[in-house]
This record gives C-alpha cells, structure tokens and sequence, in this order.
C-alpha cells in the first residue's frame, strides 16, 4: 500500500497538479495583495492552513520522486542532488515559519528600549485592584472568528481582524430616561465644505463627546432647559443654572455681589438652599470652587459667563434650539428639520438631522474586507472583539480600549499587538535624512544607535543594505516618523531567521545540482 502510494506520491501527474494548484493560489495572492494588502493576503493565503498542505504536497511530490529512484545511479547524481536541494529548503522554510521572530523597534531619540513588537494580535485583559493582566492570542485569520473563550464569568464572542464601525441608535437606559440625556445628529455646511456629526449627553453614549470643534468654530451641546438662559438680558452677563430644578437665573436677580480678586477674576458666593455657602469663579470653572481651587461636583448649581464665549466662534446647541453671539449681542433660534438656521460664520448653515431623548447613538463594528491604497489600508483598519460581561455584549477596538466594573472591580479591555523582551537595550542617537534636491521627499535615511549590552555600550550605524546583526537577531532601517522642533523618530525591523543557512544551503545545492545534471545530460548526448 505505501509503495502505492509512494508511486502516486512520486508521479508526474501528481507533482502538475500540486504545481498548478501552487501557481494559482500564487496569481490570486499577487492581485489580492494588491488591492488588500499584504497581510491581509498572508492571512487569506499565504499563511492559510490551505497553502501550507499544497506546499506540503509539493514536499512529498519532491521526496518521494527521489526515493523512487533508488538505489543510486549515476546519471541522475544532478537530479539527486537538486531533489535534496529543494526538500532542505522546505525544511529551513518551516523552521522560520515555526521559531522564526519578525517584527518592529521603535526607537525614540536618548530614549532606551528592549521591546520588539511582533504582528500578531493579543486581546488583554488589565484587572486594576490585583494588578493582574491577562492576555489572549488572537488566530490570524482574515475573516471573522467565533472565540468560544471564557475567564473568570468574562466571555470573548467574536473576532473581527477588519471592520468598521455604523452608527446605531439604541434605547436609553430607563434610570435615565426622562432627565435630559438627549442625543442628536447635525448637518452644517456652506458652498465650499459640509460636515455632518452626532453629540450626545447620555452617559451611555461612550463613543460619543458633547462639544466637538470645526476649525475656529467650536461647539458646545448642553442640556435643553439652558437654551432660555443664554436670551437673560443682564450687566454682567453671569448667569447660575440649578441642574436639579432646570432653572436658570441671574446674580441681578438674586441681588447677589459680584466682587474681583487681585488678578482681576470675577467671583461670586451663592448659597444653596440649605444655606450652605459656595464660592463661583465663572471664568475659571462652572463648579463652585474650595480654597484650593478645586471643583465641588456635588452642588446643583453650576454657573456660567457668556461673555468668555464672545471673542471667537461659538455655537451652543440644546437639541432643537441653538444660541450663538453676534452684532454685540446673544441669539437663541429654534432648529427646525425642515429647514436649515444661517449661522453667521462664512455662509455656513446649520440642519437638524435626529435628535432623541429616548434613544442614544452607539457604534457596533462590522467586519468588511479591507481595501488598501498607497500601500495603506484606507478601509478595515479596525480590530474588533465583543466580549460579554453580566449579560451584556460589549464591543472592544483597537482603537479605543474601554474599562468596565467587573464583580466591583475596575477591568481594562484592550486589543494589543504581542511584543517580547530583548536581553539588551537600544538608544537613538541620531537619526539622519537626505532628500531629493528642491523637495521635501526623502531620498535616503539612517539610524545611529547606541547598543548597550553586558560589555558596556557600542555605536552603530544602520542604513539601507547595513544591517545590524547582534545575537542572532538582525535589525534593519524600516522607515521613520516626525516629533516635535523638526526631530524624527526611527523604526527598525527586528529579524530572527533560525533557518536560513538551511534555505542558503539548500539553494545551493539547487544550483550545483542543476549545473551537475546539465553536465551528465550534456555528456550523454555528445555520446550518443
């Protein structure tokens, strides 16, 4: 039976085929490659479970061709010879695969470190009161991956390697339904440039900021009982507003003073209604503020200057009702959906598009399939995974990682790229660039590094086709990026190829024997 299968094994017929399949899987990675980049392409293909058995093939194609042509003969010493060439290069190639180390430095300028980060996925756990981590490996596979991974009541659901992520209205919580955690969705725009956006008060809404700026213009979404506020007609242009009762009122009103401390800062002490006296700077903090200059967050009342809103661009919004400074004085307008408000800041107009007090906007990844473009990806640069935690889903990003209370204790969910300690340190020392003549692209750079190691340090210099070999790892220039007062940082590529003299070895081989086998062919037909 093995010799029959060793005999199909060995076979023309079997070494086409696995070829082909081989040079088709070859052609759709080039394309898939290119328009999705490489990792994306070592995950679907190259690295697939599939591509690895067809190379396997192709292994067991060249072994057993070879040992069907036992015991040795002469004329086929070259063919021998290329055979084992080519099965020592699978070797070597497996042993890089399996041991092998790739991945990236990042070097900061007199800045030392020790961690190479590799391209492979964690998702980490952080529990803050034991101060313990626990990570998971994420599988390196192209599509979307079910977990099925539990810790401790913590359950890991899905995997998503690319995703987006929509924008979903979801209900409110109804603790806080009713208490003016409204959300809303805006459209602004003028003849030159349009933006849409989406505030949000809910607590809930964790993806989602109540202020946000465009340029000079900055926005400020607040709760919808202080739209009337901002039209009070007072000197001082102060005004208190008790979050408790949604009321809103001025000093004048109240007879309050308003006196100045050296500096020349306002401050006024109001005292809530148990008499319990606080002390309001409004242009230092809407909270009452300690001795020490600290918030007191527990009082209802807050108080607010509109006159620190008068010197640029601002524009208060309230859900349907907006408020904004202008010809010296403040104007509050109703938003209707049917009909855009001209605000007065380069022909800009403002539309309402949803708002909800029931309702708040959550973002849910979505896996698609990345598209890459300038050897960047520009869709699907997103991790995702959904964990539950108390019967509730929850969806972690490598962009945002977010902490949750877990049995009365604070955990950090985060997806992370693995990374592992080296025995020595590095340092940047300097790091040079040459650009093209009259632009601004580089044409060449280089590192110089400080490599400290238990015999103290040592300078090199890294640049392209010079890299640094130290302890079996071989550090490459990779690229570079900007810092601060036109200085740069420097990014190496870490390598670690235990078989490499085997691939090196084996190659030569191929060579040898196919001069070999040339030669013996060359000599029969001269003899023939």
């Amino acid at each position: 039976m093995w010799k029959k299968l060793e005999t199909t094994l060995g076979s023309l017929k079997f070494a086409v085929i696995v070829i082909g399949l081989f040079t088709v899987a070859m052609i759709v990675g080039t394309f898939v490659e290119s328009y999705q980049g490489t990792e994306f392409a070592n995950r679907l293909i190259y690295k697939s479970p599939f591509f690895m058995l067809i190379q396997f093939g192709m292994f067991l194609s060249i072994y057993c061709a070879a040992t069907l042509r036992l015991p040795p003969q002469k004329r086929l010493y070259g063919f021998y010879v290329i055979h084992a060439g080519l099965i020592i290069i699978f070797m070597g190639s497996f042993i890089t695969w399996y041991a092998g180390i790739d991945g990236n430095i990042t070097l900061y300028p007199n800045s030392p470190t020790k961690r190479i980060t590799l391209n492979e996925d964690e998702f980490k756990m952080s529990f803050h009161g034991q101060g313990k981590i626990v990570t998971f490996a994420l599988p390196a596979n192209a599509l979307s991956t079910s977990l099925n991974e539990e810790y401790k009541g913590i359950k890991l659901l899905n995997y998503f390697p690319y995703s987006t992520s929509d924008e979903v209205w979801v209900e409110t919580n109804k603790e806080l339904k009713g208490k003016g955690y409204t959300s809303s969705e805006y459209f602004i725009s003028n003849p030159n440039v349009s933006q849409g956006f989406t505030l949000s008060l809910n607590p809930e809404a964790t993806e989602y900021r109540p202020n946000t700026s465009m340029g000079p213009l900055k926005v400020y979404y607040l709760h919808n009982s202080l739209a009337d506020c901002f039209s009070l007609k007072n000197k001082s242009g102060l005004f208190f507003w008790n979050s408790k009762t949604n009321v809103c009122f001025t000093p004048e009103s109240k007879k309050l003073e308003i006196k100045t401390v050296k500096s020349k800062k306002r401050f006024v002490v109001y005292k809530d209604e148990n008499g319990k006296p606080f002390v309001y700077f409004p242009e230092v903090s809407p909270w009452p503020l300690t001795a020490d200059l600290q918030s007191v967050q527990q009082s209802n009342v807050r108080i607010f200057s509109k006159q620190t809103f008068e010197k640029s661009p601002t524009l208060f919004l309230f859900g349907k009702k907006l408020a904004y400074f202008t010809d010296e004085q403040w104007e509050v307008e109703e938003i209707d959906f049917k009909k855009p408000v001209d605000l007065p800041w380069m022909g800009f107009e403002l539309s309402l598009v949803k708002h909800s007090e029931d309702t708040y906007p959550e973002r849910f990844p979505r896996y698609i399939t990345p598209i890459q473009k300038n050897n960047e990806l520009i869709r699907g640069n997103q991790r995702a995974v959904s964990i539950k935690v108390a019967d509730k889903t929850y969806w972690v990003t490598d962009k945002k990682p977010i902490t949750l209370l877990v049995d009365e204790q604070k955990v950090t969910f985060e997806i992370v790229k693995r990374s592992i300690t080296l025995p020595f340190e590095f340092n940047l020392d300097r790091f040079k660039m040459n650009k093209d003549p009259g632009t601004n692209n580089p044409a060449s750079y280089e590192s110089f590094v400080n490599l400290f190691t238990k015999d103290g340090p040592e300078k090199h210099h890294i640049f392209m086709n010079n890299p640094l070999k130290h302890r079996g790892f071989t550090f490459y220039q990779a690229s570079y990026f900007p810092l601060e007062n036109e200085t740069y940082g420097s990014v190496l590529s870490a390598n670690v190829d235990q078989g490499r003299p085997l691939k090196y070895f084996g190659s030569l081989l191929l060579v040898l024997g196919s001069m070999w086998h040339f030669h013996l062919r060359k000599r029969k037909v001269k003899k023939a």
